[in-house]
């Protein structure tokens, strides 16, 4: 799974937040996500990729197309997600269907990253 900032970052992108919406009451296949919000099928498959590998979403399974191809399905992984930020500090709650207690990132905004030298 990937780190906790990185999460609030995928979180924040428009396209994942369309594809989990998209994918909450119905899997559906990448082809679908991009006819449905204009992505590029192949910047479509590498959103699903990063979502897929930071564990907030999941192949639900495959189906077969008429003439005998296998595609995916996804299914988002998430129940709900409070985003607050509040005197330099993001706050985010990430509750999901896999975890009994929600994941909950703090990252105070106003600290600089270290440099490396």
């Amino acid at each position: 799974m990937a780190n906790e900032l990185s999460i609030a970052q995928i979180l924040t992108d428009q396209y994942n937040m369309n594809i989990l919406a998209a994918t909450s009451h119905k899997a559906r296949s990448a082809r679908e996500l991009a006819f449905m919000f204009d992505i590029p099928l192949a910047s479509c498959y590498r959103k699903l990729r990063e979502l897929s590998s930071s564990g907030l979403i999941e192949q639900e399974g495959s189906e077969l197309t008429s003439d005998g191809k296998r595609y995916k399905i996804y299914r988002s992984r998430i129940g709900c997600v409070t985003l607050v930020y509040e005197k330099g500090t993001l706050r985010v709650k990430v509750d999901m269907t896999y975890r009994s207690t929600p994941l909950e990132i703090v990252q105070n905004m106003a600290t600089p990253k270290s440099r490396e030298l």
